[in-house]
């Protein structure tokens, strides 16, 4: 693919031609849908001057991984952030087609993540044509999946390498890093703890039978609606009592419920799916196990709690050490810039979680609201999108102290 740099030299001309590649998640699908999106990015770091490359995850479905080297190039900073999108279906706006309204870009992936990513790209082309490398080398990784089973990041630290193998997992970054900035829309705050999920299927069955004569038989969807109220009367209200700085109270919800083949049978089956977030100290395993255990106890021989078909840990929020040294450099880049320094907490996931348990110290930032993120019209606040350009450049020509630096 070929794109000229040149036609992307503003945030705002450089998101429109992100979104206008369409890289919706396939969910279950085996299709590449994220690759021609990793492919502009790839095209777009090399006449940067820097060296990309496409890894393969699944399905044709690629990562990019751009280089830029540092004065130091034994280290780098990472900055992360995914490719997918949600779908477009319901959409009031064109989904690849940007449009600008009143300081306002529109457009599928606007602000979730393609306003980060478009960031992300336009501080490097910064310091890239000021002719000064930073003073560490910076890595970008645009990873796929993230919507759906996080198959990029898992990928990238090396948890399912292809063929079997298990290299050490920061050999697809390159240099050790210091520390990674994942770009989600933040409403430019830092973010530096955030929840963590774990969705599983709850099913009840039955013998089935006429729906005329259901005396004497279990019916599922009856047995369902008994587990519903038990989750929203007995489970939830636990979980509220439990707050937790930044994030506050870990949460269950029935997301779905499906069952019953016709009007006239009594169903053999009937399904729900909930999410459960979780706060740190959590371990997403445990908290099925442990509601499996519940449950199944409480409904004997009528419901199973199948294993969890989601997982993601929480971020908690790092107080000391290179965790809390990364943070405050990346809030000293927003001070500059007058922004709040302030780490802050949210209840969603991010990839950082995973790139945090494999040692790295991670925070979350980037333009655009997640009120917006998969909505019917998806915008980001230009005004945003520049700001969080010049924190970027701040921060990576500045470069992140590593711990142990004299002059952290």
């Amino acid at each position: 693919m070929q794109h000229s740099v040149l036609q992307c030299n503003t945030g705002e001309a450089l998101l429109a031609e992100l979104i206008a590649v369409p890289s919706v998640n396939p969910r279950e699908s085996a299709l590449p849908a994220e690759t021609p999106l990793a492919e502009f990015v790839a095209d777009y770091c090399r006449r940067l001057g820097m060296t990309a490359r496409l890894d393969e995850v699944a399905d044709g479905r690629c990562n990019v991984v751009a280089t830029l080297p540092g004065r130091r190039t034994d280290e780098c900073v990472l900055l992360e952030t995914h490719l997918d999108t949600v779908e477009t279906e319901g959409m009031t706006v064109a989904p690849f087609t940007a449009q600008v309204r009143d300081g306002r870009l529109y457009g599928r992936g606007a602000c979730d993540a393609k306003g980060p990513l478009a960031a992300f790209l336009s501080a490097l082309a910064r310091i890239a044509a000021s002719g000064r490398p930073p003073e560490r080398t910076v890595v970008l990784v645009g990873a796929i999946d993230e919507e759906h089973r996080y198959q990029g990041v898992t990928h990238l630290l090396g948890r399912e390498a292809k063929g079997g193998a298990q290299p050490e997992g920061r050999s697809r970054i390159g240099p050790r890093p210091v520390g990674a900035l994942v770009g989600e829309p933040t409403s430019l705050s830092l973010v530096v703890a955030h929840k963590g999920v774990m969705r599983c299927r709850i099913s009840a069955t039955g013998p089935g039978g006429h729906s005329s004569l259901p005396r004497g038989r279990v019916n599922p969807v009856e047995t369902i609606a008994e587990v519903v109220g038990y989750l929203r009367d007995e489970v939830a209200p636990r979980l509220a009592a439990r707050q937790e700085p930044l994030v506050g109270a870990p949460t269950l919800v029935v997301t779905q419920i499906s069952g019953g083949s016709g009007p006239n049978v009594l169903p053999e089956r009937c399904d729900l799916t909930i999410d459960r977030r979780t706060v740190g100290g959590e371990e997403p395993e445990q908290v099925w196990r442990e509601l499996k255990d519940e449950l199944e106890s409480r409904f004997p021989r009528l419901v199973e709690v199948a294993p969890p078909h989601v997982v993601d840990y929480a971020l908690p929020a790092q107080d000391s050490g290179a965790g809390a040294d990364f943070a405050a450099r990346v809030g000293r880049a927003l001070a500059v810039h007058g922004l709040d320094p302030t780490g802050v907490g949210v209840g969603h996931g991010t990839d950082a979680s995973k790139i945090c348990r494999a040692g790295i110290p991670s925070v979350v930032f980037g333009p655009g609201s997640m009120t917006e993120a998969h909505t019917p019209g998806e915008f980001i606040d230009l005004a945003q999108l520049a700001a969080a350009t010049e924190v970027l450049t701040t921060l990576l020509a500045d470069g992140p102290a590593a711990a142990g630096d004299d002059h952290a």
